[in-house]
Order: structure tokens, then sequence, then C-alpha cells
């Protein structure tokens, strides 16, 4: 009896071993897989997930991880892999984004730190609604002999920076004062915005490695105020910066701090 339970346990392991196998991870169950457009996982600011990059053994196919994102506008986002495991050595274009059909590959991502990491930045502009569009990974070194022991971690983020106030009415002038905090080339976009949410004016611009940039926003928005919205391909936490409000009669500045979502 002791025998026959043994024996049972070994071939009912030996079945979850090849059924792990043949789905992966749980994005990847029965036919309902993350392997394109119909894909159910969105991701959200501060989203951070583990996965695998298996042949898939019971549909004979290897694996792909897509993820639905939404742009909102006047907002930047970035998508990140690190903690790759096994033998997956990504490269750049092994990390995408497509457009809302899953056709049109509108950015590869860069490859950073000795190659260990992945970063996909990109900005959304005006729109009336959110777009869609999807991050696909695929395509690994490892190829058909990926297992599950081939790990990554996907981590998402909204970028976007945002200034509460800025005031060139009056006898007021403000001042931007932004920096690259990265050591990599990046674009910067500056909407300025009416108290009603409306757009003033966008002004955009490159940053260096570690440049400082100086904006006098009378030179964009004249005899105006509201709020600032920065998006940018820095990486989240990849600027850093204030608005200074001068008021020449008295010699007094106002500070407004650049602020992020919270992670």
């Amino acid at each position: 009896m002791r025998k026959t339970t043994r024996l049972a346990g070994l071939a009912l392991g030996s079945a979850l071993a090849l059924c792990g196998a043949a789905r992966a991870d749980e994005w990847d169950f029965a036919n309902d897989t993350d392997n394109g457009v119909s894909t159910d996982n969105v991701l959200f600011h501060g989203s951070e997930q583990i996965h695998d990059l298996a042949y898939l053994l019971g549909i004979q196919l290897a694996d792909q991880d897509w993820y639905l994102v939404a742009s909102h506008a006047f907002s930047s986002y970035q998508a990140v892999i690190d903690g790759m495991t096994g033998d997956l050595d990504l490269a750049s274009t092994n990390m995408q984004r497509l457009d809302a059909s899953g056709s049109i590959v509108l950015g590869n991502a860069l490859v950073t730190d000795f190659g260990g990491n992945l970063s996909l930045d990109w900005q959304q502009g005006d729109v009336a609604s959110p777009v869609a569009s999807y991050v696909r990974v695929q395509g690994p070194a490892c190829g058909t002999s990926c297992n599950s022991f081939d790990t990554y971690r996907m981590r998402f983020y909204e970028t976007t920076y945002t200034i509460p106030r800025f005031n060139n009415s009056g006898t007021q002038a403000t001042v931007l004062l932004v920096q690259n905090a990265t050591d990599r080339t990046c674009d910067v976009t500056y909407y300025f915005l009416a108290a009603t949410g409306s757009v003033i004016s966008a002004s955009a611009s490159q940053l260096t490695p570690r440049e400082l940039e100086v904006i006098p926003t009378t030179s964009v928005a004249a005899n105006q105020s509201g709020s600032v919205r920065i998006a940018h391909t820095c990486g989240f936490g990849g600027l850093s910066g204030k608005a200074v409000a001068l008021e020449p009669g008295t010699g007094f500045t106002f500070d407004t701090q650049m602020v992020h979502r919270p992670h």
C-alpha cells in the first residue's frame, strides 16, 4: 500500500510538472494566454509582476507576454524589465511597444546597466480619450529551450511630473528649472495649462545627461497663470526641478516643487 501511494505521488508530481511547463506562468493558462492582443493583463502605475518565457509545450508555441496599457493626454510612461534569470539575455527588440492593432512597432526598449535592465519610455500628447497600446516581450536567446526558470520582473510607471502653480500675471513672473538627473539623453515636453485645465501652450526640448534647463515661462505663457505638466522619456524619477515665481518689486521668490505620482 505504501509503495502504491509513493508511485501515485510520483505520477501526480510528474503530471503537475508537465502541466506547469505547458502553461508557463498564470497568464498562460489553457487557451486564454497573454500571447497577443486578447491579453487580459492591463498594467497600471506601480504594477509589478514576475513572468517566465517558458516554451508552451502543450500548444507547441514560443511564449510571448503582451501587456495592455492606456496612455492619457499630456503624460509619459515607463515599462521596466529587470531581475532576468536563467538564459533570457533579453535585447532591445525583445521588448517593444505596439499600436492598438498590435501590428505596428512604436518603439524598442533601451538596454541599460550592463545589459541586465531594459527600459521602454514614451510620451502621450493631446488626445480626447486614453490611447491603447501594447508592451510585448518575446524572442529570448534561449528560444524553444526556455523553461519556467527563465523569468523576469516587469514594472510599470506613469512618469509624468506636475507643478501645481505658475504665475505670469500681475507683477510676478515664473522661471522653471528642470534637470535631467540621469546619464542618458531624453526628450521633455512642457504643457502649460490654464486653471480650467485647457492648454495654453506646449514646449519641447531634449536634455543631455545631467543638463539643467532654465525656462522663463513668460516666453511661452505671457500674462497667464495655471499649472504645468511635464512628460518625458527620462524614466521614473529621472527629472528634478521646481518653478520659481519672482516678485521684482519686493525681491521675494516663491518656489513650487515638481512632483511625480507616488510609487
